[in-house]
Parts: C-alpha cells; structure tokens; sequence
C-alpha cells in the first residue's frame, strides 16, 4: 500500500484536549518517534550483547570435598573420612543437601546449597569446618575443597591416528593452548595419560643386595633434588645446589650403593629405567587408535556462537601444519543444534507475525493496522534491551516467550487504536480520536496488562532446575507488556494523530473489501449474536449449568487417563552413550573388546535400517577406565577402574533422519552379542533440560549389605514393567578384596598394621620417590617391582623388612582371608543409600504409572522387610517441588488479579464474574491437548497459569463498558449494548493472540515438540474462552445483580418481621 501525504485539517490542528502526557505526546511533532528510537536502540544493543544459548543456563551451587587415600577401598573412605566431613558441614548456613560418594582410593563430598546462596562466604565456611578436622588418616592427602563452576560445552575435538601417544598428546596441548589464547574459557583433556618415569626393579634382585624399594626411593629423594643454600657477602652471591635429574637417562646414573670392595652400584644397573605414562588412568579409543578429546566449554556469561566460530576459524587455519597421520575430528558441537532452533523459532514468529498483520488489516482500517502493527517490532526491540538489562540470553524458551507475546504486545493498541477508529467515525478529528481513545482506553488497558503480569509473574516462584529455564517466559511477557503500554499511550496516540502528516492510500479492491467485510460483520454482531447474547442472559442459569458440565466433562478427560501427563519432555536427541560393566577384575582388555563389540552392533543397527549406505551415525569414541555421565558437563570423579567403560554414539540430528532415536536403540539392543565376563550395559540417550532419570527411587539405612539386597529386589520388581529399560543401582560390587591382618608372630617380630600395609602397598603400586615439573606438567618417578611380576601370586612370594633388617615372608607376619566389597558407597545427609534407575519409553507408558505401580506392587514392603526407608528422587522429585511452588504461584497469581480487579471496579463481588472465566481456559486447553494426540506436560501447566491473566483481558473490556452504559441504561440493554460494542475488539485480541501462536502448533520440527503442549494451551484455551465470555460474563454479571437484589430483599423482609 503506497503511503501520500495527508494534510491536517483545522479541527485536527485546534485539539481540543490538550492537556495531559498522552496529550502533550500526541501533539508534539517528534515526542513519539523519539520515544520509539530509544526503544529501538535499546533493542540493537540487547540483540548485539545478549548471548545464545538452546536453554537457559540452570544449575545449582554446590561445593566439593575431595579426599584421597591411596590403597584405601571404599568402605575404608566412608568409615574414615566421609563420617569425619559430614558432620562438620551439614548444619551450615544455606546448605540444602550434602550428598557424598566414596571410591576405591577417595572420596568426594558434594555441598548442595540454596538458590541465591553468598557462595564466596559458603565456601570460606567449608574451609573453615574442614580444616579443624584433625583426625584424618595420616596416609590421606590434604582435602581439596572447589567450588563447582558451571560451563556448557561448545564442541568436542577428538585427536587419533597412527601416531604415538606422546606425539598425539603434544598436538593436543598446543590446540589447547592455542584456543585457550583465542578467548575460549575451559578446555579439559580426556585420554592424556600424565607422563611419569618408571623405575622397576627385580624383587630378587633387589633382596640378593639388600636393597628394599623404599631404599631406592630414599636415595632418588635424596640425591636427585635442587635446593637453595643461602647467600654469601649480605647477598652478592646466591649459593644453590643442583643435582635435580629430569629424564630417566640421567636418573639411570645415579648411584644407589657402594659395595665393600668398592664398587660402585647405579640406578641403571639394579632396574629398568624409562619413560612411560601412568598405568591404570583413563584412555580414549578412537577406530582402533588411542586418542585424546579436548571438551571445549564457555562460561555462561560468553556467547556460544561467537567461540564456535573462533573454533572453525582456528581448526581451518592450522589444519595445513598438522601432520597427516593425525585426524582430527569434532563432534558434540551445541552450536549446529542452537543455530537450528533458534532458526526454528524465528521461521514460525515470521509465519505467526504475518498471521496477526492480516488479522489487523482485516479487521482495521488500513491506517489504524499500518500503525499497530508497527507497535509489535518497537515493543520487541525495547524488550530485548530489558532483557540483556536483566542478564537473559536468546534461548528457546526466551523466544518461545516472544512468540507467545507476538499477539499479547498489540492487544494494549488494538483496544486504543480500534476505539480510536471508532471516535473518529463518530465525527471527531485525528488528534482528539487518538487522544480519546488512549484516555478512554487506558483503565481496561493498564488493568489488563497488570492482570496478565499477575498470572505470570508468579512462575518466578518456581524453583529447581525446572524454575531456572521457565523464569525466561515470565520475565519476557513482563517486559513485552510494559513496552506495550508505553508504546500505546506515548507513541502510537502521536501516530494516529498526524503520522509525519501521511495516511495510507489503499487499493481499490481493499477498500471494497473492507466495506464488504465491515457490513457483514456488523450485520452478524447486531443480528444473530445480538440474539444469541439476549438468549444466554435471559436463559443465565442454563448458561451457566451447560458450561460447568463441560468443565466437569474435561476434568473428567484428564482425571480417566484418556490424556497422559508427561513432565518434561525434551527434544530429541543425537547423541547416544553406552555404559558397560564387566564382572570386578576383568582385565582391561575384556572390557575394551564388550565395548567395541557394541560400537559394531551400533553400526549394524544403522546397516539393517537404512541399508549400506547410510550416515546415520556421524561420531563413535570409546572411553575405557570410567563410566561416562548422561550429563556432558559432570563432572567425573569416579575412580579408575579397569572392568568399566563406555562408548559415546552422535547421530545425524533429529530432522535429518529417518529413523525415530527409540526405534534406532531398539535395532541396536538386539545386534548385541554380549561376551563373557559381561554383568550389564547401559544405552540411553542424552536429553536436554532437567537432569536425572526418569525413574530414581532412593533406599537409606546404615547396612550397606541390605541396600544392596533390597535393591537387587526392586530392580526384579521394575523389570516386570514394559517400557522400562537401563534398570541399574549405584553400588557396584567392587574387586575381590585380600585382607591381611597381622599375627602375634608377625607382632613379635616388630611388624605392626602400619608397617605390613605401607611395605605391601609399595610392592603392588609402588612408591612415588620423587615428584618434579618438566615444562608443563608434573613428573612423578615412581619405583615399584615390574608390572609383569604384579600379580595375583604376588602376596605369596613377597618379604618385609623387620626393624632389624632381616628379610621376612610375608605369610609369616599375616593371615589373609578374601571378601568382595563395593566399588562405591554412598550417603546423603548423613544416611547410606542406594539409587536404582531406569528410563522409560514414552509411547509405552509414563514415569507416573511406573511409579504408582512400583508404590502399589511393594517397594515400601520390600524397605520394610530390610529395616530400610524409600523415597523418589529424580525427575519425580524435582516434579514434586514444581507441583508444589506452581500451587503457592497459582495462589499469589490469583490473589493479585483479585486485588488488580477489586481496586479496578471499586468492588468486592465483580472481580468474581470477570475471574469466572478463567475455568474455561482449561476447557479449552484440555480439548485441544484431547484432539491433537499429545500429552499434558510442565509446559501445558505453565500455560495454564499465564492464560488465566490472558483470558479475563476480554472480561475486563466488557466489564469496563457495562459499567460506563449502566449509568445511562438499565442494567439487561448495558450488558447487551456492551456485549455487541466490545464484539469486535475482545475478537480481535484473541484471535491475534491466536494468529502467534498457530504456526508453531503445527510445526512439525522434532525441535520444537516440547514447545507445542504450551502453544496447544494458549491457542485453544483462549480460543474456547474468548466464546464462552462473550456468553458466560454477561450471564454471570446479571446473576450477580440476582444474588444481590435476593439478598437485599431478605434483608428488607428479615427487617420488616423483626
């Protein structure tokens, strides 16, 4: 439409309002558009600062305790250091829950504290209870106390080839140096084993010359060693003593002893000296080459789009230098996802946007729309520079805000602007129609806008991890509706009313068709729904039974089950981990063969479903010596255990393939060929959003042999369920243990506890004689017996040194006898528990009916007959918690619309009528989720909670307007006069609402199916709302009018007979 200037007519020019803020704005010549540049150019400076992100950040604060006891089994952990910790800071200020696990060889206890919790002076208090701990074993290192800083992977770089493992660790270091250079902020390396100098020594040789290994160890501490020594004339010469050795050539020279014909005896000459790297650590395995993995990570407060291009940039650039037996690869990178659906939501707010601008110039006079619609990118761009003001990010929830906002934001210039129209057809000019329409406007508008923020405002109170992702909707919605206000009373008055002096020049056909249009409508809002408006106030009550009957109906709906409940559902996703736990002393080599076993049945899965050809899976890595966390940024402090691996899967993503991820793992569980040796593997996907599985039921006593029996019970119990699949506990057995306690003859001979356990821990792991840097990193020279000689039939061929020298077999100073421990043991707040989980398979049954039908089939039984207690963490925890602060939200949402609407119409009984109708938004919400096929989720219910402000907006509209024509009309003509005046904006609001919102419930993006629920709400609950107000409020209002005339004319009457 070409816009002409239009000149100002002389009624326009006089104004005869011309008083007030709206009226000073509408008049000046700039006020307006210099209020719509601010909001712009806070806009452009939120979009170029606010950083990206798939969610928003979530996490919670916690600080760890870290204790390492070499030699130490996990009950020796427990018993002696976490009992120790526990106590001394449980009752700390702020602490929500202490939860700790112990290893073989240490010890962790994690800190949980309160949102908002002063986290500098949380761990200065940790500091301070720990280090009054005095009686730690004196073999322990000092406890490690960090506080847990939350970063988000970026991508991951995998560094293989046929090439040495020195040579692949060298190129991983400079790549890490590099990066860390260019900006990015934390980059952990996975499978650089840490370099160490080996110094083996024959146990029979060593004995033929009376050498021990602590003797060895002592002379490399000794001799091997740079040491300051003092200053000589009051500092003008500095005296130091240098005789460190660096390399294991150097170190073979040092002399051990001297022989009594005078011989001398060196390092090289009593054991093999070399280069080598630590044995037992963690190694990555990449087609069949060792590997290292750099995991890239940023800090929250950086952009995940701007150091993902840093990373192209710098791979692209130094590729040419690398080797080219050296393959480097990248997988697990978030930003391809986040470019995607960020892309996604912008695709549908275009699609919903284009929606709402035909609704508006269907509706409105083409000026009127043309100006309108202008408020919805200036209300947008004011509320990105809230948002960067308030620390958000662009995310998909942020987003999804902003879409759902697409129809609220020009709700506020719909009522102005169309009443504006209105005045003006009534004979007035531009200014005095603007100017009126804003103030006639402006206590319905600012009431509706506060009734909304009231019913969102409240999700603010959700806490957990489910509170942080949603805070984002309320927050935007807020922001969107001040924006709004202020752009409708302070800019959009000055554009109705002189628009830079231009009006737009319509079409021909467009005039002719909003002529057309406007008649019909007019004719069907003052014919049938006249009617039909009459014929529900006169027949109230039956209005009012039907729509309560329906509202039973759809409680009905929901209470049979006929529609699931899903909590939080997470887009689908491309990456697949596989957890796999060999019988304990499996060798190394077992377990890496059941793990490439699986990684050949993920391939064969992909061949049998969509053929030789295929690319389905983009990245396979196996990672032997710890399991591997569902959650990308845990961190690990598992430790190193030779029968526990695992293998991480990345697929195409969701809507680039064929094949539904469930269907994909089902194909791949049955390629499997389980080998010997094999006690379970795990296979689940990795999901967004809160963390913890879908089911996690909680066992606490103080036996740990009972928890494990009463677990092993419940998990026979969850596998009778179909649908439940990765059914484990948390308490692994551990290896076989060989206890050795010291007889009354080994006591006769000087040995005691200590003495057997440090002689005996040096002959099977060694001695660290010596710890140095070499260039980056730290050196341990380590001196043991040869790996070859550590073996089962050690024990048995093994001495000890007595006090007096002599040479003692071990089997004469202790009896042994086996055991089999736990690999782990844990606690929370202060009670041991075992955990056992599982997933389950949403299109066969839901976490909620798992759950009811572990409760009804036994578990509290099966916790009671092992002395034991049960409770459900997990998601059903966090479920719990949501449930509970949404009920307290509802509430405080409540309450403030009640008190917004009480002081709006100076009474205690209409904001009953107008709230009356917030019911039918779940009418509305419950059909939709009912005709559409998809489950209620968190999302839905959140929904709930924003449209009960939504829907009232057009209740308070009509309320307003009965109101002002009662003073002049009886009370049956106001409410049908109002019904018929407020017809077409109470439409038009919601169907622009509407408009926002329907391309996105159609979209068909398998990343955007956990936004659809929300969208199904709003779209259908206002939708059936809107037409049920249009008959229900009237009825009410003059039911209302019934109750109290009744009840005055039983007071009159109970005054009469008095």
């Amino acid at each position: 439409m070409p816009i002409r200037p239009n000149p100002v007519s002389n009624n326009e020019k006089s104004g005869k309002v011309v008083d007030g803020p709206i009226s000073l704005f509408a008049s000046h010549p700039t006020a307006a558009n210099l209020i719509m540049l601010l909001m712009l150019v806070a806009g452009a400076w939120g979009i170029t600062k606010m950083n990206s992100q798939f969610l928003p950040s979530f996490g919670i604060d916690v600080v760890n305790i870290t204790v390492k006891w070499p030699g130490a089994n996990s009950e020796d952990i427990d018993n002696n250091i976490i009992q120790l910790i526990e106590p001394e800071v449980r009752f700390l200020d702020s602490v929500k829950r202490v939860r700790s696990t112990s290893y073989e060889g240490s010890g962790v206890v994690s800190i949980e504290f309160e949102a908002g919790s002063d986290m500098q002076s949380a761990l200065s208090n940790i500091e301070s209870s720990v280090s009054r701990i005095t009686t730690l074993p004196v073999d322990s290192e000092k406890p490690e106390i960090k506080r847990i800083i939350r970063y988000e992977t970026i991508t991951r770089l995998v560094l293989s080839g046929d090439i040495s493992e020195l040579a692949i660790k060298a190129h991983a270091k400079r790549i890490r140096d590099d990066l860390l250079a260019r900006g990015i902020d934390k980059i952990d390396l996975f499978g650089s084993r840490n370099e160490e100098i080996l110094v083996e020594a024959d146990e029979k040789n060593l004995r033929r010359l009376d050498l021990t290994l602590s003797d060895i160890a002592a002379g490399i501490e000794k001799t091997s060693v740079d040491l300051p020594s003092g200053n000589i004339g009051r500092g003008l010469r500095q005296v130091r003593s240098l005789g460190l050795l660096t390399n294991a050539n150097s170190l073979g020279s040092l002399e051990i002893k001297s022989l009594g014909d005078g011989q001398k005896l060196y390092l090289r000459d009593v054991a093999n000296v070399r280069e080598a790297f630590e044995d037992g650590g963690a190694y990555a395995i990449r087609k069949g080459n060792l590997a290292i993995e750099l995991h890239l990570q940023r800090s929250l407060n950086t952009d995940a789009l701007v150091l993902a291009k840093k990373i192209n940039e710098y791979v692209e650039e130094e590729s040419t230098t690398w080797p080219p037996n050296l393959i480097v690869e990248k997988y697990d990178t978030a930003t391809n996802l986040l470019d995607e659906r960020i892309n996604l939501l912008v695709r549908n707010g275009i699609s919903g946007l284009v929606l709402v601008m035909l609704i508006l110039f269907i509706f409105l006079e083409a000026s009127v729309a043309f100006w309108v619609l202008l408020g919805i990118p200036i209300c947008f761009m004011a509320t990105f520079g809230v948002m960067l003001a308030t620390g958000q990010s662009i995310n998909m929830i942020s987003l999804f805000g902003l879409i759902m906002a697409l129809g609220i934001v020009v709700d506020d210039a719909i009522v102005v602007g169309e009443h504006a129209e209105y005045r003006r057809r009534t004979g007035l000019g531009r200014f005095d129609s603007a100017v009126a329409g804003a103030r006639r406007m402006a206590a319905p508008v600012v009431c509706a806008a506060l009734t909304t923020m009231c019913s969102f405002l409240p999700l603010i109170l959700i806490g957990g991890i489910i509170g942080q992702v949603i805070a984002a909707i309320p927050l935007v919605i807020v922001a969107v509706l001040l924006a709004s206000l202020l752009e409708c009373f302070y800019v959009l008055p000055g554009h109705l009313s002189h628009g830079f002096n231009v009006e737009l020049s319509s079409p021909r056909f467009y005039r002719s068709f909003r002529e057309k249009f406007d008649e019909k409508f007019n004719a069907f809002r003052d014919g049938k729904f006249r009617s039909l408006v009459k014929f529900s106030v006169e027949w109230r009550y039956a209005t009012l039974a039907a729509t309560i009957a329906l509202l039973i109906a759809v409680i009905g709906l929901v209470a049979s089950g006929r529609i699931g409940f899903n909590f939080f559902p997470t887009p689908e996703s491309d990456k697949v981990i596989v957890n796999v736990k060999m019988v304990s002393g499996t060798p190394r080599s077992e377990t890496v063969k059941m793990i490439k076993e699986l990684e050949r049945a993920a391939y064969a899965a992909a061949e049998n479903k969509l053929g030789s050809e295929n690319n389905l899976i983009k990245m396979s890595i196996i990672k032997v010596g710890i399991p591997i966390s569902v959650n990308a940024n845990l961190q690990n402090n598992s430790a190193f255990d030779d029968a526990i691996g695992g293998l991480i899967v990345e697929l195409l993503t969701a809507d680039k393939r064929t094949i539904r991820l469930n269907s994909f793992i089902k194909s791949w569980r049955e390629e499997v060929q389980p080998i010997a040796g094999l006690k379970n593997y795990t296979i689940q996907e990795v999901r967004g959003g809160p963390p913890g599985r879908d089911i996690d039921i909680r066992l606490m006593g103080s036996d740990i042999d009972k928890l494990k029996l009463a677990g092993a019970e419940l998990i026979t119990l969850l596998r009778r369920y179909p649908g439940v699949n990765d059914i484990e506990d948390d308490i692994p057995y551990g290896k076989r243990e060989v206890i050795l306690e010291v007889t009354k003859r080994g006591r006769s001979l000087g040995f005691s506890t200590e003495d057997v356990g440090r002689q005996v821990r040096n002959a099977i792991e060694g001695r660290v004689a010596k710890r140095f840097a070499r260039e980056d990193e730290e050196i341990a020279v380590r001196v043991q017996y040869p790996r070859s000689q550590i073996k089962s039939g050690l024990l048995d061929s093994l001495y000890l040194r007595a006090k007096n020298g002599k040479e003692v077999p071990l089997s004469q100073v202790v009896k042994q006898r086996e055991k089999f421990g736990f690999a782990k043991v844990k606690r929370e707040n202060g009670n041991r528990q075992i955990a056992v989980t599982a997933d389950i398979d949403s299109a066969i049954t839901s976490v909620g009916k798992i759950l009811s039908a572990v409760e009804k089939d036994g578990v509290y039984q099966i916790a009671r007959r092992y002395g034991l207690e049960v409770y459900f963490s997990g998601k059903a925890e966090e479920e719990q918690e949501t449930f509970a602060d949404m009920k307290l939200g509802m509430l405080v949402g409540l309450s403030g619309i009640y008190i917004v609407l009480a002081w709006a119409f100076a009474s205690y009984s209409r904001p009953f009528a107008v709230m009356a109708v917030i019911p039918m938004g779940f009418i509305g919400a419950v059909i939709g989720h009912w005709l559409l096929g998809y489950n209620l989720t968190i999302l839905s219910l959140i929904g709930l909670v924003g449209l009960s402000g939504i829907v009232i907006n057009g209740s308070i509209i009509l309320a307003t307007t009965v109101d002002q024509r009662i003073k002049s009309e009886t009370l049956f003509d106001a409410i049908i006069g109002a019904s018929c005046d407020r017809f077409r904006p109470i439409i038009l609001t919601s169907i622009t609402t509407i408009g926002g919102l329907t391309p996105l419930m159609f979209e068909r993006s398998m990343q955007a199916q956990f936004l659809i629920p929300m969208a199904i709400t709003i779209v259908f609950g206002l939708g059936i709302a809107t037409l049920l107000i249009l008959f229900v409020v009237p009825s009410l209002i003059v039911v209302t009018e019934d109750i109290r005339v009744g009840l005055r004319t039983l007071a009159s009457k109970y005054r009469a007979l008095s």
